[in-house]
């Protein structure tokens, strides 16, 4: 797969960069409706499905199944169905880090909503369902919560530190797993010094915590480590390209990182 500078255009980067703030603000559930909004008005076609579209698409559904939660390199939430719905054995639902959702993971639940399209990559099944009520089917153990690291703030003695991310896209069931260290002494939380998000089109983007910004960027070759804008300035990111497609490109370990240093 070619590098960056051909394969995405200062307007993609633009959008996609676009797509990971609004993703930090938590409105990229907007977006999503948005962006499949207007794919269904250009007159691009659904997922195809064993079931006429009106009684795919216009339908409120209640669906039972198990609730399964994917911890790989893009996060997301299976429902797993009884039965077949519109042609297909599962469908996705969102969001995947609604505390509601994430208690109910492993269960089995029923599940009523009307369904929507994978209109970007943002998805990894082609039907999604956000539920406008969900519910334990049965004995239930429900799960805690994930950790909300949200509050979370870089150690003030701390002025510069390195952001190692680990990726295995042969592996897409494996999350991307990060490490953060200074002066060879790991730092914790990590999430407390950095965050990344994968857009749909496969474009990885590294941030600093919060009065720390992008210096350095590195890695495996392969994903093209760039930085979006000028380095040390609070407009920029650190960026990455890993290869969608590992069978063809050779490969499916990357090493990617970015250092950062205090704002002045």
């Amino acid at each position: 797969m070619p590098f960056f500078g051909e394969r995405l255009t200062m307007a993609k980067r633009g959008a996609d960069y676009l797509c990971y703030k609004l993703r930090m603000n938590h409105f990229v559930f907007a977006f999503a409706l948005i962006a499949w909004a207007a794919v269904s008005a250009a007159g691009q076609e659904r997922p195809q499905t064993n079931e006429t579209a009106p009684d795919c698409w216009s339908e409120v559904r209640t669906l039972e199944g198990k609730l399964i939660f994917h911890d790989g390199i893009r996060q997301w939430i299976e429902l797993r169905l009884d039965q077949p719905q519109c042609g297909q054995a599962s469908i996705e639902i969102f969001p995947w880090n609604s505390p509601q959702l994430q208690i109910l993971r492993g269960c089995r639940v029923r599940s009523t909503g009307s369904f929507g399209g994978a209109a970007s990559g943002y998805y990894t099944l082609a039907i999604n369902q956000r539920p406008e009520k969900i519910e334990p089917i049965g004995k239930c153990n429900l799960k805690a919560p994930f950790a909300d690291y949200s509050d979370a703030r870089p150690d003030k003695a701390i002025r510069v530190y390195r952001v190692e991310m680990h990726i295995n896209v042969g592996l897409r069931e494996l999350p991307i797993l990060v490490r953060v260290s200074s002066s060879g002494k790991e730092l914790r939380p990590w999430q407390a010094y950095a965050s990344y998000f994968l857009t749909g089109g496969w474009v990885l983007y590294g941030n600093c915590g919060k009065g720390f910004v992008v210096d350095r960027v590195y890695g495996s070759r392969q994903a093209g480590p760039s930085h979006l804008s000028d380095p040390r300035t609070p407009h920029d990111t650190a960026m990455f390209f890993p290869p969608e497609k590992p069978v063809v490109s050779g490969v499916k370990d990357l090493h990617l990182g970015y250092s950062c240093i205090r704002e002045k």
